[in-house]
């Protein structure tokens, strides 16, 4: 079994790091080598969408700003997009991280809140370039990720400054931070649909991998992948 799991940027150690604890074998996935490395997934038996920045904004009908103007990577957003659409066409299990969260949601036709500081007036990015922020996530009873957590609240990385605005068409939402921002997202009717979890949060950051809103994650996302596999 192997898991395909999308380039980041400078901060792709921290997935491999999260994986090889857990003896996980991956194949990163570099949307610079797109044309090799899409047909990569193939021979993978789960995806992980990585965290990193922003989407591109025309892909849910927003507005650039001359302040982020050439901060985004077009060519990442259309390779992961491509690998996910593969991926729900293939039926492996998909774990979406942060900014893979919301590029799972626009996927399905949903928006991002482009900025929730100056929309929402709260705070979600990181304390310091070394220090993640922690808040509170309430998870939904009677949800996926309720089930493979088994708790319905957590202490989680906050690493962000978007959030799911509109939510994606057949999707619902599995967890909320105190403030009412979107934490979690997977299917609403999961029929006949491959396991897909969405968090806002970093749980390949937990210095406690063994936390439910970490480590329960990867295990149920493996075993599932392992179902794959076989």
């Amino acid at each position: 079994m192997k898991i395909g799991l999308t380039k980041s940027g400078s901060k792709v150690f921290r997935y491999t790091e999260w994986l090889d604890k857990f003896n996980v074998k991956y194949e990163v996935l570099d949307h610079n080598n797109h044309e090799t490395d899409y047909l990569k997934l193939k021979d993978c038996s789960g995806l992980i969408l990585s965290g990193g920045v922003d989407i591109y904004p025309e892909l849910y009908c927003d507005w650039d700003t001359k302040e982020t103007k050439g901060t985004y990577n077009p060519s990442r957003d259309g390779f992961e997009l491509n690998l996910l659409e593969k991926a729900l066409e293939m039926k492996i299990p998909v774990l979406a991280i942060c900014r893979g969260l919301q590029l799972v949601n626009v996927f399905f036709r949903g928006s991002l809140i482009f900025d929730i500081e100056e929309i929402r007036n709260v705070i979600h990015t990181k304390i310091s370039p070394d220090k993640d922020r922690v808040h509170k996530v309430k998870i939904f009873k009677d949800t996926l990720l309720n089930k493979i957590t088994g708790i319905e609240e957590a202490d989680v990385t906050s690493s962000h400054h978007q959030s799911v605005d509109r939510l994606g068409e057949g999707l619902m939402i599995n967890s909320k931070s105190d403030d009412g921002i979107i934490e979690g997202i997977e299917f609403a009717d999961k029929t006949d649909k491959s396991f897909l979890i969405g968090v806002q949060w970093h749980p390949e950051r937990f210095l406690n991998t063994e936390d439910p809103a970490s480590g329960k994650i990867l295990k149920y996302f493996i075993s599932e992948s392992e179902k794959k596999y076989i």
